[in-house]
């Protein structure tokens, strides 16, 4: 073992620049050309299924569909060819490692390509299965730990139970695919540096595997332990580190929720660096496996050479002007993609998407209502919207207000309209010292005040609570004012000014909220001037079949007003959109809890000691 781990290392380092020059620049074309294509073939299957979205009764409906079956298969083979290529590039790199011989980025990009070409060319499905079980074998090690973390949907678990013979298929496939890994780990090399037929590659793959089959399992399995260890100590500490950088610079009572948010996007970014050793080291160890016992059993290997016509046949140049063009291209490309899943609240699968928590008049719980204090608050707890009521005045200013009255949300005795009184008069009140002497002299503040505070920092969910057509108009002006049309939605209970509201502005999103409901629902869901719909939570908890078929109508449902963590559970389990809440520190907890084990759950709540 450790002359393993030793030869492993010296391939490893002997060319390490080179070795990483090539693996950023890979990297980077995968995720340039992979990813944007791996997208647009999802978004694909969905379309192919019938459905707007997949929920989570739909999932299984969606994975066994003979289309998405396909469409999978596919980015298997692309992603095997990708990996074949990056594998016969460090073939080479290892191979002048072995031979104590220095290899530039010019000669490996020369050799490679030439390597690349005639060996994908000469073997085809024979060099690519063995890159994907590699793949396979290691993202199945590293798997295991991220999935002891993952908590299923009831409606995924039940299905599975439902699917004996499946959970034993699965497990036996992929037990095969392993056991075929190690029969296969040393054809890679064989195809590449030996050029070997099919016949000939088996017959020595046999000859060295000979007797070594245990030694490699171990030395594979304490190599990958050991990876794993490293990359989840690496991930804790970022864990901790944020935590406690929460703990100091804000409140105990925002770290889990902060925690739950952010714990799978940095699992994923940790994921992606690892992406760029595990590969390069575990092929470093298949290169180890390779030269050791080709030297056990007394065969030469030969190194390779690159003559000086090779290099002169070669234009570097060229190559460089046409990688950088090729890069530029593909980077021009990938913008829309980018930009587009940035925009993007919600993805196509029920499975990935988190319910989004919106500040109910701002975070009314902790601040007085609808005021510019409420709404920084309920940005500094992390909400992914802030809601809050519009009336106009008697001089036609918009202004942040739930009643029709001023008496009980401001210090006005005489409890007059809203409609009744100028700005001037408004502004005379004090609207937070009701709530708490913290907040003495708080004003109402004006629509226009409430987007300069929070424009570019959170989503403004805008409720009109008059129909009014100068409301209506000043609302649409002062979003389109502050650039928030794209990350603005109007709320009424009157799909009349909803309808109006879209005749100003198209792009404005509008949300009809529903606080009773009798008839067919999916009359109402067809409503074409409607993008989402807010049930009461009465209405979901009788009725959460709505969420399912608002979904398959391609609308969101957000759900109003839940505070208590029963219900705000129930309406995670009811796979709403959105939640409206006075309480959004512990509604982004229990929404960000929704697929993440008990047991890992329990263990934050320790360390936070939070019992």
């Amino acid at each position: 073992m450790k002359q393993t781990i030793y030869h492993t290392y010296h391939s490893l380092t002997y060319n390490l620049r080179t070795l990483i020059y090539f693996e950023a620049l890979y990297r980077v074309l995968g995720l340039l050309i992979i990813f944007p294509v791996a997208r647009f073939l999802f978004y694909y299957s969905v379309r192919l299924t019938g459905h707007a979205y997949i929920t989570n009764q739909l999932f299984f409906t969606y994975i066994f569909n003979p289309s998405t079956i396909m469409i999978l298969l596919f980015l298997v083979v692309l992603l095997s060819i990708y990996l074949v290529i990056e594998m016969i590039f460090l073939s080479l790199i290892y191979d002048f490692g072995y031979h104590d011989k220095s290899i530039s980025f010019r000669d490996l990009i020369i050799l490679g390509f030439k390597k690349s070409y005639f060996t994908l060319k000469k073997y085809h499905i024979f060099i690519i299965m063995p890159a994907f079980l590699l793949f396979f074998t290691v993202q199945l090690i590293h798997f295991v730990g991220i999935y002891s973390t993952i908590s299923l949907p009831n409606q995924i678990v039940y299905q599975l139970n439902q699917m004996a013979l499946l959970k034993w298929s699965i497990f036996f496939v992929g037990a095969m695919l392993v056991v075929l890994f190690f029969e296969t780990s040393l054809s890679l090399n064989l195809y590449t540096l030996d050029q070997l037929s099919f016949k000939n590659a088996y017959k020595q793959s046999r000859s060295l595997l000979k007797k070594q089959r245990l030694k490699m399992i171990f030395e594979f399995i304490l190599v990958n332990v050991l990876l794993n260890i490293f990359f989840y100590s690496v991930y804790l500490l970022i864990i901790l580190l944020i935590g406690l950088f929460v703990w100091i610079t804000r409140d105990q009572s925002y770290v889990l929720g902060v925690l739950l948010t952010l714990m799978y996007s940095i699992y994923a970014v940790i994921g992606l660096i690892a992406g760029s050793f595990l590969i390069p080291i575990n092929y470093a160890l298949l290169s180890t496996w390779y030269y050791q016992h080709k030297e056990r059993l007394g065969l030469a290997t030969k190194s390779i050479r690159l003559t000086n016509k090779e290099r002169k046949a070669f234009s570097f140049k060229t190559l460089k002007r046409v990688s950088f063009g090729l890069l530029v291209v593909l980077f021009a490309l990938n913008i829309t993609s980018v930009v587009s899943i940035i925009r993007q609240d919600r993805v196509q699968i029920e499975l990935f998407n988190y319910a989004q928590i919106v500040a109910h008049r701002g975070a009314s719980w902790d601040a007085p209502e609808n005021t510019l204090a409420a709404l920084e608050l309920a940005i500094e707890q992390g909400s992914d919207a802030v809601e809050f009521d519009v009336r106009e005045t008697n001089d036609r200013f918009p202004v942040l207000i739930h009643d029709a009255t001023t008496g009980r949300t401001t210090d006005d005795l005489l409890n007059r309209n809203v409609s009744s009184l100028t700005l001037s008069q408004i502004k005379d009140l004090d609207a937070g010292r009701w709530f708490s002497e913290d907040f003495r002299g708080e004003k109402i503040p004006t629509l226009e005040e409430a987007f300069e505070l929070i424009a570019g920092r959170t989503r403004a969910f805008v409720e009109l609570k008059v129909v009014s057509l100068t409301l209506e108009s000043q609302t649409v002006r002062i979003i389109e004012s502050y650039n928030m049309v794209e990350n603005s939605v109007i709320l009424s209970f009157n799909r009349d000014q909803l309808r109006r509201i879209k005749e100003l502005n198209p792009n404005l999103q509008t949300l009809l909220l529903v606080p009773v409901f009798y008839g067919d629902i999916n009359v109402m869901l067809n409503y074409q001037d409607i993008d989402y719909y807010g049930f009461s939570r009465d209405i979901i908890s009788q009725n959460p079949h709505f969420v399912e078929l608002a979904h398959q109508k391609g609308k969101s449902v957000y759900v109003w007003t839940v505070n208590s963590e029963q219900n705000l559970q129930e309406a995670v389990l009811n796979d709403v959109d959105g939640i409206i809440t006075d309480r959004p520190v512990l509604a982004r907890e229990i929404a960000y809890a929704k697929n993440t084990s008990t047991v890992l759950q329990d263990f934050l709540k320790q360390f936070l000691n939070r019992g």
